[in-house]
């Protein structure tokens, strides 16, 4: 009876205030619902409040989450996963095997996959029945190379209280999440900011070290530094020019750590390969366009803000990483291209095709600070051999609309790869054009069948073949044009301990993560 009573007086200290809550600084999230995570800022709090069927250490290895073990049998075509037993979700009913066999069947739906469909490989997997309260049995047509991966995505939900319906972004449970971790969401929690604090009903594997967290939206902030200082943040991503300053010195006062990890991640500009809805859809427009990407200015850039020019769409942080020498961007090469392909040069300085048709193209990026942009950039190189390029500047959410809904030419933001390069599959596949995961529109038959051949072969071997050939022909077709690879960059209090990050370069997703964190005088 001791230890309850030790949580009853803590649990009265943190209704008074008593103990400070670890304050994260985010880009904005979404969503606090697995089913709907369509940002990488989204899995950070929900990575506290649930838990998944298995997670990785920092080393990457897989091990058991909510399952207590699996079993493999027919030579991969059967999977038999076993929870663990004497686990509750926070409203104090049991996890059960039904909870999976309705996460399974929620993420097929097609208005949950609309909006992400990042876990496609967990809703593609063949059939889920429940076998008892604790056991659940996953039937494959085919056995899959792709298997831990996908547990690795899989994070069930409570099915008394996530039936989904026509609009899934208007559930109150998106921000009132009933978990499954070690912290649970306490008051009312907004798009811009989310209080944790500690379940004492926690019985899973991974627990979590300090009492609180609380997560803000902090993009609007202009100096993240002061904000730091001034304890409003204890963790906050940063732009490069304050990591700059407090990892040299200059600022700070001592009283930060500046952390800067390499992530499996890029910024790019996805390229609308719809010849009924773009220029762009023409191949060699697209390869004049790659020729322009202003490495120049992104080279200079690195000189003092440390960044890593891309050269294949899966990062080197990915097992499935193309390390194939490419040449760098011509201006030259794409005058070259646009004149073999018949764009001819006007007299008001834009060039025409043979139809008349102007070479003009819409640019979407996210509305920033950053005058000249990866987007503004490009259209500086652009101009200079006649193709103009219109930048607008959107809210995320805006941006990520127009690209599912294939509006416009060109758009600028990042995308982060998954341990498995499946995952990516809907970005380039017939079927990602289906669910608008497929932003480019790009349809080619030879790639869907390398996902489909990738996704069913076992042999490590083998499969990073499939995929270093996936690779080389979307570094032909252009559907996306990667830039940078992106170094993570974050600033911390000198008090925080216990900051980490897995192989991706990412701080959650792992253990323990944020579940390790603490702070110390």
């Amino acid at each position: 009876m001791h230890w309850r009573a030790i949580i009853l007086i803590t649990g009265l200290f943190w209704g008074l205030g008593a103990v400070e809550p670890i304050r994260v600084g985010l880009d904005g999230w979404t969503t606090l619902n697995p089913l709907l995570m369509s940002r990488d800022t989204d899995g950070e709090a929900v990575d506290l409040v649930f838990d998944r069927l298995v997670t990785m250490d920092a080393e990457g290895t897989f091990i058991p989450g909510l399952l207590q073990g699996w079993t493999v049998f027919k030579g991969g075509r059967e999977v038999v996963l076993e929870l663990r037993p004497g686990m509750t979700w926070h409203d104090g009913t049991p996890i059960e095997a039904e909870d999976l066999v309705f996460t399974w069947k929620a993420l097929r739906l097609p208005q949950v996959r609309a909006i992400a469909d990042t876990a496609g490989g967990v809703a593609s997997l063949d059939s889920l029945v429940a076998e008892g309260p604790l056991r659940v049995r996953v039937r494959l047509a085919r056995p899959r190379g792709t298997l831990l991966s996908d547990l690795y995505n899989f994070i069930p939900v409570p099915r008394r209280h996530y039936q989904v319906g026509a609009n899934p972004l208007s559930s109150p449970v998106n921000f009132q999440p009933v978990g499954s971790g070690p912290y649970r969401v306490v008051g009312r929690s907004t798009p811009t900011r989310v209080r944790l604090e500690l379940w004492a009903g926690y019985r899973g594997a991974h627990p979590g070290t300090w009492p609180a967290f609380e997560f803000v939206d902090s993009s609007n902030d202009k100096n993240l530094v002061q904000a730091l200082l001034d304890h409003r943040y204890h963790y906050a991503l940063v732009g490069a020019l304050p990591h700059y300053l407090v990892r040299k010195g200059a600022e700070g006062g001592g009283r930060l750590q500046a952390y800067s990890v390499p992530q499996a991640a890029f910024g790019a500009f996805f390229l609308n390969c719809d010849p009924k809805l773009s220029l762009l859809g023409d191949l060699a427009l697209r390869q004049a366009l790659a020729e322009l990407v202003p490495w120049q200015e992104m080279a200079r850039a690195r000189r003092f803000f440390p960044a890593r020019l891309a050269s294949a769409f899966w990062p080197p942080e990915n097992w499935a990483h193309d390390d194939t020498p490419r040449p760098l961007p011509q201006v030259g090469r794409a005058e070259a291209i646009l004149d073999a392909a018949g764009w001819r040069m006007g007299r008001d300085g834009i060039r025409h095709d043979g139809q008349g048709r102007p070479l003009v193209l819409v640019a979407y990026e996210q509305a920033s600070s950053v005058s000249r942009s990866s987007s503004r950039l490009l259209a500086e190189q652009a101009a200079k051999v006649g193709m103009r390029i219109e930048v607008r500047r959107l809210s995320f959410e805006a941006l990520t609309e127009k690209s599912a809904n294939h509006d416009g030419d060109i758009w600028s933001y990042g995308w982060t790869t998954s341990l498995d390069p499946d995952v990516d599959a809907p970005l380039f596949t017939k079927e990602g054009y289906r669910t608008k995961a497929n932003v480019s529109g790009y349809l080619n038959p030879e790639v869907d069948r390398l996902f489909e051949e990738g996704r069913y072969t076992l042999d490590r071997v083998a499969r990073r073949k499939i995929y270093l050939k996936l690779s080389e022909i979307i570094w032909r077709d252009k559907p996306v044009i990667p830039l940078n690879y992106i170094l993570v960059r974050v600033l911390a209090d000198s008090k925080l301990r216990g900051v980490g990050f897995n192989v991706l370069g990412q701080g959650y997703g792992f253990w323990p993560g944020k579940r390790g964190w603490r702070l110390e005088e």
